[in-house]
């Protein structure tokens, strides 16, 4: 496959935004390695280089050139060239299918597709917009969530008797409906071939206008998932071909590129010289591992212990009479509220798609702490996403429990602020508490309280220390936070950049305010925005919206604020 004379070998390094692929080849000799990508590029692709020269036999002073291809290309100060990812992608794929005219090529955090010549130039190329729903990272978030590999989402999905609908247009919106599928019995393998169908069309979309042409190649890590593969046939209308290891198809590409270097004599010299240094200096730490694996996924999050806690409520918010409780059975969180006298009692549980368990788990632990029984209640209210799984409550809307809640805590409010896991609310008050209109965010979460998650697993930080550290910045980074789970991929560059930890977070408050800003309306009143939801915590973020809206009024527990309006609605419809 490498066409070189002598005894020296070439490089291809692939470093994508998730995975560092390396390809070194020889004369009849090919060795590859794969492993995460780390924030330090250099150290990282030093490492797997290494590796790769020690499995091809190949002394570090006999490397005649390297190409560097992938996200980080440009990092890899000893490489003789970079090369883009289309260019790389195509040149591997003509040598493992001389007959592809069309490349899908599903990485973890962008997808591509391209256009091949017969003789296997590149005559025209398309990408995805800056979501994750087109890429491998949305399978990626959905397998993490339910517990299987992305190669498991895939067989199962084969079982399935009918795919049922599963939205495509965010990554995060589609977490939500897959629990809503599972919490109303749906068959998983249905729910899973629906995700797959969602990709295959979006990948579809993208692709066509290209003019599809057998042969068809799938390259990328989401190639060895079986139910994609029958997705995407099912959507183009034609076999799709699958390389036996369809993660190396750039690196390959560009260790190729790197022998046509060699072999027309273009190469300098100098990456190659600079690659045995980095090689040397990765010696003593060869084989170490890369880092643990940042990926935005479910087990990355809070394991589902109850948080329980006791406030004193305002004395105009005390209430006579027995006690009531109100639940908010969200697709994050499960809030529950007891609510007795002047004290507010509060347990919150992590969603685990059976809302009815998890709510009754959730009100126990607050009655228990409460020192009430359930028996003693008299009224109980639930709202949000699995409010209808729940017997024997009244079942509230939403923005009406958010809005009792914070006009009961807040009289004085113009506007609340709900800066939950999955979006953005703004509702905007009249006299007496009144709601006038509201807004909620897009079709996507990028302004939510997720993509803080995302950041505080990245950094290694507690998810209640971001707002501190956010505070002790003296110059926000630019930080666009234009998707909630490529942020990861954002925030890994800025850092590698040398940007400080505290500038990152700042950036990343500033971006989220200006977002929620947009929702909302500068409050000429002067009665204050009541904010709401896990976003509320947030100290950082608390402090940017109050510089842009002025007085934000903060709750005792943001997040109760809906289960505490769930409780006064069900006790006044008594």
């Amino acid at each position: 496959m490498l066409k070189l004379s002598g005894d020296v070998c070439v490089a291809g390094v692939d470093v994508g935004s998730t995975l560092t692929k390396v390809v070194v080849g020889g004369a009849g000799v090919l060795a590859t390695t794969t492993g995460r990508t780390d924030t330090n590029y250099v150290r990282a692709s030093a490492r797997l280089l290494a590796d790769a020269l020690d499995q091809a036999r190949c002394a570090p002073e006999k490397l005649a050139c390297i190409v560097a291809t992938g996200y980080g290309r440009r990092r890899l100060p000893f490489a003789d060239r970079d090369i883009t990812e289309i260019t790389c992608h195509a040149r591997g794929v003509r040598a493992l299918f001389p007959n592809a005219r069309t490349v899908i090529d599903i990485g973890g955090q962008d997808a591509k597709g391209i256009k091949l010549a017969p003789g296997g130039k590149v005559v025209n190329f398309v990408m995805n917009e800056k979501c994750a729903a087109g890429t491998g990272r949305f399978l990626e978030v959905m397998a993490a969530m339910l517990g299987l590999t992305v190669d498991e989402l895939g067989s199962r999905s084969l079982d399935a008797t009918g795919a049922v609908g599963v939205s495509s247009v965010c990554t995060v919106f589609a977490q939500q409906e897959v629990l809503q599928h599972l919490a109303a019995g749906i068959a998983i393998e249905d729910v899973l071939a629906g995700l797959h169908a969602a990709l295959a069309a979006r990948i579809h979309r993208m692709v066509r206008g290209l003019g599809v042409e057998r042969d068809v190649v799938l390259t990328g890590g989401c190639a060895h998932n079986a139910g994609l593969v029958r997705a995407l046939e099912e959507r183009l209308g034609m076999r799709v071909l699958v390389p036996s290891d369809p993660l190396l198809t750039g690196a390959l590409g560009a260790a190729l590129l790197a022998a046509d270097a060699v072999e027309r004599g273009e190469t300098r010299g100098n990456g190659a010289s600079a690659g045995r240094a980095a090689i040397a200096g990765a010696g003593a730490a060869r084989g170490a591992t890369l880092g643990p694996p940042r990926v935005f996924s479910a087990s990355a999050r809070p394991p589902a212990t109850a948080s329980v806690s006791v406030f004193d409520l305002p004395r105009h918010a005390a209430l006579g009479g027995p006690p009531i409780a109100g639940i908010d059975a969200g697709s994050l969180y499960t809030k529950a509220a007891v609510v007795d006298g002047a004290r507010l009692t509060v347990a919150i549980l992590r969603s685990e798609g059976n809302y009815a368990a998890v709510a009754e788990q959730a009100l126990a632990r607050a009655l228990c702490r409460a020192g009430r029984t359930r028996e003693a209640l008299g009224a109980i209210g639930a709202t949000g996403l699995g409010a209808l799984k729940l017997a024997e409550v009244s079942r509230l809307d939403d923005v009406s429990c958010l809005t009792r809640g914070a006009t009961r805590l807040f009289p004085g409010a113009t506007q609340i602020l709900d800066v939950g896991g999955n979006g953005t609310r703004a509702v905007r008050l009249g006299p007496g508490g009144a709601v006038r209109d509201f807004t909620v965010s897009g079709q996507c979460a990028a302004g939510s309280a997720r993509i803080l998650e995302v950041i505080a697993h990245l950094l290694g930080l507690p998810l209640d220390t971001l707002g501190s550290v956010s505070l002790q910045s003296a110059a926000p980074a630019a930080f666009s936070a234009g998707c909630a789970v490529f942020a990861e991929t954002e925030a890994i560059s800025l850092l590698t950049s040398g940007t400080a930890p505290a500038d990152l977070l700042a950036g990343l408050h500033h971006s989220m305010a200006e977002k929620i800003v947009a929702l909302a309306r500068k409050d000429r009143a002067g009665g204050g925005a009541a904010l709401a939801g896990g976003g509320a915590k947030d100290a950082g973020l608390v402090s940017h919206l109050a510089a842009a809206l002025g007085a934000i009024l903060v709750p005792p527990e943001p997040m109760a604020v809906s289960a505490l309006g769930a409780a006064l609605l069900a006790a006044e419809a008594r």
